[in-house]
C-alpha cells in the first residue's frame, strides 16, 4: 500500500470538486487503501485554508476523519529543495514519514519530479500509477 503526503491544493480541490481525483484520493485514505502521513505544519496549513474558503461542515468533518486515520510524523530535518520555501514542509513530511509519493498540483513541487526517491505527482497521475 502506498504512503503519501497530500498538498493543501488537494484538500481545496476536493472541497470544490467532489468527483475529483483529489477527493477520491482522500476517500481512499479514509477507506484504508492508502496510507497518509502529515506533520503539524501541514495539517495546520490545511485546516487554516479550509476555514478561509468556508468549507461546509460535512467536508471539514471528512478532512478531520482523514487526519484521524493518517499518521502524524515529526520532521527532524530542515529541507530547502523547493523554490517556494513554504512547500518544503511537504518534502519534510514525506521524508519523515518515509512516503512513496507527494501528491500535488503545485508547479514548484511538481518541477522537482522526485525528491530522495519520493515521487511527486499530480492527483490524476498518481491514480493512474497506482491503479485507483
Amino acid at each position: 500500500m502506498p504512503t503519501v503526503v497530500i498538498d493543501t491544493n488537494l484538500i481545496i480541490a476536493g472541497r470544490w470538486k467532489r468527483n475529483s481525483s483529489s477527493n477520491r484520493i482522500i476517500d481512499k485514505v479514509i477507506e484504508g487503501n492508502i496510507d497518509a502521513v502529515y506533520t503539524t505544519k501541514t495539517k495546520n496549513e490545511n485546516l487554516y485554508i479550509l476555514e478561509k474558503v468556508k468549507a461546509p461542515k460535512d467536508y471539514i468533518d471528512k478532512i478531520l476523519k482523514f487526519y484521524r486515520i493518517s499518521k502524524k510524523v515529526y520532521s527532524k530535518r530542515k529541507i530547502t529543495a523547493c523554490r517556494d520555501k513554504a512547500d518544503n514542509r511537504f518534502l519534510e513530511a514525506a521524508v519523515a514519514g518515509k512516503a512513496d509519493y507527494i501528491i500535488s498540483s503545485d508547479r514548484d513541487l511538481l518541477d522537482l519530479k522526485e525528491f530522495e526517491g519520493i515521487k511527486i505527482l499530480k492527483p490524476g497521475a498518481f491514480e493512474r500509477e497506482v491503479g485507483l
